[in-house]
């Protein structure tokens, strides 16, 4: 909370290494906790006998081959172009996180999560699209489409090694040990995270309460699949189409009613993900995978 609140004030250091460096110094920070606690990152999954599973290099070249598309699909070259120039420590997160979701792909076992990667790309644009039918935002489909790729790859690589390593691997623990007080905790250090930062549009209340939600939902789907990569997707998921459509005219009168309905659907899938954390039996291990 102290870097949150100093680093995002520190105009001359945002100014070198770019508006990411106050979530890539969350995910330095809860590494050195996790390693100072002996606890693992939790890359992959473990078997019984304590040794990961064969890589295949082939499903994490793919996953670079993916990220670069993305990045240079459309008119995705400028806004590229944009972070090598001005965010550096988006560039530095950006290729941690490609490296970590290769392993993670490389090491296998994401079939069983295809059920909860799902769910969580439910989760997260449920209410991104009940929110955008209100404000009917003029866009054309391919600008759209291609500022999509480029934020959906960006930040599911981003908050896997930044927020998502910070406020869920390192906050949380591991999933089959957590429990709905320890995701309340999580959420809630989450959404203060963020209002303590002057550049978040609208009021530190409604900054805390909308991001708080949105951790609280994320925590349950970490604790749920027992994989960080789940929650980084839903939180990119979130994310991306926000960013993409960012600039865009809209039904402004409309913004408080799309707010509240955006908060009300959450709060709906908040409820029934932890209604299933509640009943859960026991969980995989901690891990990227």
């Amino acid at each position: 909370m102290a870097l949150a609140w100093s680093l995002s004030r520190a105009d001359a250091a945002v100014a070198v290494a770019g508006g990411t460096l106050v979530p890539l110094t969350a995910g330095l920070v809860s590494i050195a906790v996790l390693l100072l606690t002996r606890r693992s990152l939790g890359l992959w999954a473990w078997d019984r006998a304590g040794r990961a599973a064969a890589p295949e290099p082939t499903r994490g070249v793919l996953v670079g081959c993916v990220i670069a598309v993305g990045l240079l699909v459309g008119g995705n070259v400028l806004r590229t172009r944009g972070l090598w120039q001005g965010d550096w420590s988006a560039v530095v997160a950006l290729l941690a996180g490609a490296a970590g979701w290769g392993a993670v792909l490389a090491r296998g076992g994401q079939r069983a999560l295809r059920h909860w990667y799902g769910v969580a790309a439910a989760a997260a644009l449920l209410p991104v699209a009940a929110m955008v039918g209100v404000l009917r935002p003029t866009m054309a489909a391919g600008p759209f489409l291609s500022a999509l790729a480029f934020f959906v790859v960006v930040d599911a690589a981003v908050l896997l090694v930044t927020e998502e390593l910070a406020f869920r691997r390192a906050l949380i623990g591991s999933p089959a040990e957590a429990g709905l007080g320890a995701i309340v905790f999580a959420a809630i250090v989450f959404g203060l995270w963020h209002a303590v930062q002057p550049g978040y549009d609208g009021s530190p209340v409604w900054s805390f309460v909308g991001t708080a939600l949105g951790g609280f939902i994320t925590g349950c789907l970490y604790v749920l699949s027992g994989s960080l990569t789940v929650a980084a997707l839903y939180h990119a998921l979130h994310n991306a189409p926000l960013k993409a459509l960012g600039g865009a005219p809209v039904a402004s009168r409309h913004g408080a009613v799309a707010g509240a309905l955006g908060l009300a659907l959450a709060a709906l899938i908040a409820v029934w993900l932890a209604a299933l954390v509640s009943r859960r039996g026991g969980a995989a291990p901690a891990s990227l995978s």
